[in-house]
């Protein structure tokens, strides 16, 4: 064995050996368990491991996280926002406005002027037409995903390959806010209207710095880098290929981060958090974000509901909201790194979001919470559950996610709380699939934990409480006459000033009727390594942000690695790659080691 060889080898050749393996073990053991050294060809992998799956990748249907993510970061958008959440230009050379005459007809026409230069991730130019028909296409089959966005749109014309214009029967004041991924017209035009919300989409052919080539279900998402990106862009990311490598538990994610098998660990459950802070090279964050966690309360009035109808009584809603101590259930649910929700827009969204006032505020109040339910008819029976006049209990099922612990974690002690004032719950685990098929199909439900990542515009969040919206976008199947008016009024507001009002109005609404009761808004638990990676791009701004899922691409596009990697394509995970250096250093070693081992042994030891 070499190891007894160089130890009989004589002191100086072990002293050397010592102080060059002292040298570049370190970065040996960054280098992981690559299965052989970097070729000056090899691909630049970056990983991101998270605790999810993947239905498909289609935009007009998928929700979850991997998709949406891989079309932020794979599809471009007319505009887009910056790290402080103002509208900036994507495929639009500027956003338009009435200053620069981008919006005219007393904002009924919106022109935009696109970028020259730009292609599809299959070298096809994209132009207005592609514009045109995703927008048309959306509105021509009233596509769910989308519709709320295009209210009163009357038609979406390209007069030429760089100009899109938009034309509504009304004012809209959020086609600046097009959260809608501009889709190749080549492609998508091959896809059958049957087939719209159910094509794979894979490979994904996009124009943004990635494009996703490869599925595997339960293990990884690929995407590689679009070779046209810099055409119409003028950048171009240094990362070849990025994998989002998929875990059944988070612990496999927490484990396989440490080992240092990924380069990035995201969504994580808030636990996690002070245990990653210590690992060296890293940086772990808990980021403010978009969205919220809610207890949903089926509200949906109709004979199709599947609820409990005692659930329609808003006084019971308004009950709920007080009898449940949120700062608590944060701070045991989210490990204290979540604010407790109120009002429906979290407290990213400065300008559109209404603080509700201290003297309306509902914060945890069990006498207050008994007292509503008493002057409202529901008494308490024998057994401590309230009933109504009829004698129909209070007693509801109670849903939480098998994916989210967190959601768990709460719904336990919602049931406690709930159970202090009278009202029953039966907590039901489900997976999340399944429970969305209850939910949208049918409203089969009673109070249920759930989220939303909302778009930084609120136009889409308040769209989903319209009375339009039950059985497609909505999951409380809330409806509110009053409410629906307001909404057409605030995308009809092009003045931002009136366009707030009349948003703030609408918020008050919403947490005086109690659909939901905001449990806490969303933050971004994530880590990612430092030592061999720069250019990371955080929102909110400074060390403490969201590094990915900040609904910006230029983490994906700024990423360089420090030292040279590589991986193994096949199994989208692998380890950090050999460094070459380290590799030519170890060979010095073994070189300048057998020198002197050969210069002070006789042959015979050796054999």
């Amino acid at each position: 064995m070499h190891v007894r060889r160089l130890h009989r080898a004589g002191l100086p050749a072990v002293i050397l050996l010592l102080l060059v393996l002292m040298a570049v073990l370190p970065a040996l053991a960054l280098a992981g368990d690559s299965p052989s050294p970097a070729a000056s060809d090899a691909p630049v992998i970056y990983r991101v491991g998270l605790q999810s799956d993947v239905d498909n990748m289609n935009p007009f249907s998928t929700y979850n996280t991997i998709p949406w993510e891989c079309f932020r970061v794979g599809y471009n958008f007319l505009t887009w926002y910056d790290a402080d959440y103002k509208p900036v230009p994507d495929l639009a050379t500027e956003v338009p406005s009435l200053e620069n005459g981008g919006i005219t007809e007393g904002g009924k026409v919106w022109t935009f002027h696109l970028r020259p230069n730009v292609k599809w991730s299959d070298g096809q130019p994209l132009t207005a037409q592609d514009v045109a028909y995703t927008y048309n296409r959306i509105l021509r089959q009233e596509l769910g995903m989308y519709i709320g966005y295009f209210t009163g749109v009357t038609k979406v014309e390209a007069p030429d390959d760089l100009t899109v214009v938009i034309t509504s029967s009304k004012p809209n004041a959020v086609l600046t806010a097009l959260y809608v991924p501009i889709l190749p017209e080549h492609v998508w035009s091959q896809v059958a209207d049957n087939k719209t919300e159910s094509w794979a989409n894979v490979p994904m052919v996009s124009s943004g710095p990635f494009h996703v080539t490869e599925v595997k279900n339960a293990k990884y998402v690929k995407m590689e880098k679009n070779e046209y990106y810099k055409d119409g862009f003028g950048v171009e990311p240094t990362i070849d290929q990025v994998f989002f490598n998929m875990y059944q538990t988070m612990d496999g994610v927490v484990a396989d981060y440490k080992a240092g098998n990924l380069d990035a660990a995201i969504e994580l459950d808030p636990g996690f958090f002070q245990s990653l802070k210590d690992v060296p090279g890293s940086a772990s964050v808990a980021a403010p974000g978009l969205g919220f966690h809610e207890l949903g309360m089926n509200s949906f009035d109709s004979p199709k509901s599947k609820g409990n109808p005692l659930l329609l009584d808003k006084n019971i809603r308004v009950a709920i909201d007080w009898a449940i101590d949120k700062e608590a259930i944060a701070a045991v649910a989210m490990s204290g790194l979540a604010k407790p929700g109120s009002s429906l827009l979290s407290p990213v969204d400065t300008f559109f979001r209404w603080e509700v006032p201290a003297d309306q505020l509902r914060t945890y109040d069990p006498e207050k919470a008994k007292a509503l339910l008493d002057e409202s008819g529901y008494k308490v029976g024998a057994d401590g559950i309230r009933e109504d006049a009829k004698g129909n209990q209070l007693k509801f099922r109670l849903t939480a996610l098998n994916e989210y612990p967190m959601d768990i974690t709460a719904a336990k002690k919602i049931t406690s709380y709930l159970k202090d004032v009278g009202i029953g719950t039966t907590l039901e685990i489900m997976d999340e699939n399944a429970f969305s098929d209850a939910n949208y199909d049918n409203a089969d439900d009673d109070l249920y934990i759930w989220s939303w990542t909302a778009d930084i515009d609120p136009g889409y969040i308040l769209s989903i409480m319209t009375t339009g919206q039950i059985l497609n976008g909505s999951d409380s199947e809330y409806g509110n006459p009053q409410y629906d008016a307001l909404y057409i009024e605030q995308a009809q507001a092009v003045d931002p000033a009136q366009r707030q009002q009349i948003i703030h109005e609408m918020q008050q609404i919403l947490y005086a009727d109690s659909p939901y009761s905001i449990l806490w808004y969303n933050t971004l638990v994530q880590a990612f390594r430092t030592d061999t990676w720069t250019g990371y791009s955080s929102v909110p701004k400074g060390g403490d942000g969201a590094a990915f899922r900040n609904m910006l691409r230029d983490t994906y596009v700024n990423l360089k690695p420090v030292v040279a990697t590589t991986d193994t394509a096949e199994s989208g995970g692998g380890n950090t790659s050999t460094i070459v250096a380290i590799v030519i250093a170890v060979v010095v070693v073994i070189a300048i080691v057998a020198f002197l081992v050969l210069r002070r042994r006789p042959r015979s030891v050796e054999e």
